[in-house]
């Protein structure tokens, strides 16, 4: 079938009752050449509204999987490079508690099952696991066909703790190679083969809850295919990912206040990772930042905490890293977290790799998780291996601490519900492991 342009050109042609010269010639090939271009760049930029909780340890976006679609509710983690649901194969505590996919409520045109297993461990030792099927998914407006993902059988994670909101999969952001379920396309990778996005880009904006309404009705969004103006000032500072594997970048410098807290060699990394909630430092570092805040304490159940003044409080300073040469602080009232055990000590949303897997990891890096990511604009750039970091503009002003209350929460949680969000969230921590 001829092209528009093509017919157009012929027409023309026709009504001269000639052979079709040089120049007309070259004319047919420019427009045709200009069609392809046209349909090249039927590309667009989605964008993925978020919700977050009350405490700012959680973002999730809508996700639809199946025909007809099936609703759920995702995390998206540059810590990991794997998509995964629960499946109505899975019925322990926790898949109970959430949306699983029905292979039977999808067409049998969409769907197609492998066989294919696959399994996650945790540094935890929870762990999720299942086999690999074939469907089409749809997140932040972006239709993608035939998209390989897991339907967890087993998932065997912590329980989400009351207060804060459960989710029923992951959308992995990692890096390709980064991937569990090898030999098969990411979905940016399909996004961008299926001309759905202009670029191979996901930038990141977080709202924190002090600065939306009571019904934190705006979490946020994860834009994918490039970048939005509006929601940074000035330029965006690129530094070059230094890992084969993770999103990490190099740290010049790390401050408390006015005090810079010394960082060997090893240290001087930095993973910037959306499926993680806090900060992690390596455990001299966290020792080293958590006695620069007078009347900081450590217990060996609760790990590091910090006086509850803080959440008003700006005496001490922000901690600050520099990277690339530029300065990227969060406020130390954004690390007060939750009110502990003891009057007027609330717990610390910096902690050390040791004390936020069991005692199952200790890395010699940092991790830069949401507490991070929240108060700032970031950007994933897949193609050229990069990360951009740029100073965010708020949504709307707002108070400083993690609720919208603008104090630091009074519930009491116990060791176990503690480290449960870390457990969930923590996921640049994970051991992974592939039984195909």
């Amino acid at each position: 079938m001829q092209s528009f342009f093509a017919k157009a050109a012929a027409g023309g042609d026709e009504k001269g009752g000639g052979r079709e010269s040089e120049s007309e010639l070259n004319l047919m090939s420019q427009l045709d050449k200009l069609e392809h271009e046209l349909i090249q760049k039927r590309a667009f930029v989605g964008v993925a509204p978020l919700r977050g909780n009350s405490l700012d340890t959680q973002w999730v976006a809508a996700m639809s999987i199946g025909t007809p679609p099936q609703e759920f509710s995702v995390v998206f983690d540059t810590g990991s490079g794997d998509l995964w649901v629960s499946s109505v194969g899975c019925t322990s505590r926790v898949c109970n508690s959430q949306r699983r996919f029905s292979p039977s409520q999808s067409s049998i045109i969409s769907f197609q099952m492998d066989n294919t297993r696959w399994q996650i461990a945790y540094a935890d030792t929870s762990q999720a696991s299942g086999i690999l099927g074939v469907d089409n998914v749809t997140v932040a407006g972006i239709s993608v066909s035939n998209q390989t993902f897991g339907l967890a059988s087993i998932n065997a994670g912590p329980v989400p703790p009351s207060g804060t909101s459960g989710f029923d999969g992951i959308m992995g952001l990692g890096f390709e190679g980064t991937s569990d379920m090898k030999g098969f396309r990411s979905p940016i990778t399909n996004m961008m083969l299926q001309n759905q996005i202009d670029q191979a880009i996901v930038s990141v904006w977080l709202n924190k809850a002090s600065e939306q309404d009571a019904k934190l009705s705006n979490g946020g969004e994860f834009i994918f295919g490039g970048v939005d103006p509006s929601l940074y000032t000035g330029s965006i500072t690129y530094l070059p990912v230094t890992s084969d594997s993770q999103w990490q970048v190099a740290v010049d410098e790390v401050y408390i206040g006015r005090k810079e807290l010394a960082v060997s060699k090893s240290s001087s990394y930095a993973v910037v990772d959306t499926g993680s909630s806090y900060i992690l430092l390596p455990d001299y570092l966290a020792t080293a930042f958590h006695r620069a805040i007078p009347n900081s304490q450590y217990d060996k159940d609760l790990g590091w905490m910090i006086p509850c003044t803080l959440a008003k409080s700006t005496s001490v300073g922000d901690l600050t890293f520099v990277l690339g040469g530029q300065k990227f602080a969060v406020p130390l009232s954004d690390i007060v977290i939750l009110e502990s055990g003891f009057k007027g000590i609330c717990l610390s949303a910096v902690d050390s790799w040791s004390e936020a897997t069991n005692g199952h990891s200790s890395e010699s890096q940092i991790l830069l998780g949401d507490l991070f990511i929240k108060n700032h604009y970031i950007v994933y750039d897949f193609a050229d291996r990069r990360i951009g970091f740029a100073q965010k503009v708020p949504l709307a002003p707002g108070g400083i601490g993690l609720n919208a209350q603008n104090s630091a929460p009074s519930t009491s949680w116990t060791r176990e519900e503690h480290w449960a969000i870390m457990a969930l969230m923590t996921t640049a921590a994970i051991i992974a492991t592939s039984l195909l």
